[in-house]
């Protein structure tokens, strides 16, 4: 079997498989849900991107949507479950998606730090968002701020605990 036989073997195993599954469906020998199934949907081609990467290292580009498609799959999963509810605090978990993705191909890929600059960035937003968003977390946010603040001005050379006035 040569090399492009083998490359065609996944795809055309994940279509059968998906096919029997919908046939099977069809015929009422399964039942599907869809109001849950499309969220699974997400996931499995998430993982599929992430199985493209694993099998060959050298394409980390599959990364970043395998990772994204988990995340919103997950997210989606979770809010179809409980009827929609829960989507208005975890909404910020689209903006953070990506993030993920970007620290995934930083640690899994090539290193390259410029991927981490995106990362931080939707991280902070994503975090910040996410804080304010869950009610717990919107009172314990500003006091972390405020101690990271007191942390800053009394550390050694901050000038304000050398003795100068």
């Amino acid at each position: 079997m040569s090399k492009g036989d083998k490359r065609q073997i996944v795809p055309g195993l994940i279509m059968i498989v998906v096919g029997i599954v919908f046939l099977l469906g069809n015929f009422g020998a399964l039942d599907l849900d869809w109001e849950v199934l499309w969220t699974w949907i997400l996931i499995v081609m998430g993982v599929i991107f992430w199985l493209g990467f694993v099998f060959d290292r050298s394409k980390d580009g599959l990364i970043m949507p395998g990772t994204i498609l988990l995340t919103i799959g997950v997210l989606f999963n979770i809010s179809v479950r409980y009827d929609w509810a829960s989507l208005d605090r975890l909404w910020p978990f689209f903006i953070l998606a990506p993030a993920f993705g970007f620290y995934a191909m930083y640690f899994f890929g090539k290193r390259d730090r410029g991927i981490l600059v995106p990362a931080v960035i939707l991280t902070i937003i994503g975090t910040i968002f996410l804080m304010g968003s869950i009610p717990v977390l919107k009172y314990i946010w500003p006091l972390l701020l405020i101690g990271a603040g007191v942390l800053v001005l009394t550390r050694p050379g901050s000038g304000n605990n050398n003795g100068e006035q």
